[in-house]
């Protein structure tokens, strides 16, 4: 779950805000369309690579952590929709969520890493070694930072002000 995830779920005022742009994209997607040129032909679908042992291998790690993923997400909303917390309750019980699932996030950040730098040393990946070496870096950051960016997201919603009642 993405901090923004985290933060849009923590107040009802917020989630209207969201469901008012879906609702506004989907009327006026069909008058944008209308105005814009027509697509060029669909090119007929060609049958991709097979991918490589490598990749099919990571692909079932990258699976594993989405799920590992989603659990912790469904742990955070949880805590962050139980109306019968204070805030510090909150909090602490996010921390405790996010200290848990941490170790997972830097373990698939350094396999990730890894995978991509594995990649980048194929010959066919000649010309993009340096492009895909610091893709390595920067996805395995990111993926490590994630837990703090929740932590932040999850702080500012606490911080904020509490949304008023909805009005019938």
């Amino acid at each position: 779950m993405t901090a923004s995830a985290v933060a849009s779920r923590s107040s009802p005022l917020n989630r209207l805000s969201l469901a008012a742009a879906a609702a506004l994209t989907l009327f006026a997607a069909p008058a944008f369309a209308a105005v814009q040129d027509p697509p060029p032909p669909v090119p007929m679908i060609t049958a991709e690579p097979a991918p490589s042992p490598e990749e099919a291998a990571f692909q079932i790690k990258g699976d594993a952590f989405n799920v590992e993923a989603e659990r912790m997400g469904a742990e955070l909303e949880t805590i962050m929709d139980d109306a019968s917390l204070d805030g510090a309750t909150k909090k602490a019980r996010t921390d405790a969520v996010l200290t848990q699932y941490e170790p997972k996030f830097a373990a698939f950040a350094d396999e990730y890493g890894a995978f991509l730098r594995q990649m980048a040393e194929k010959p066919e990946n000649a010309e993009k070694k340096t492009e895909i070496l610091a893709v390595a870096d920067a996805a395995s950051a990111q993926l490590r930072g994630l837990p703090a960016q929740i932590r932040t997201a999850i702080e500012a919603a606490l911080a904020a002000p509490p949304a008023p009642p909805a009005v019938d």
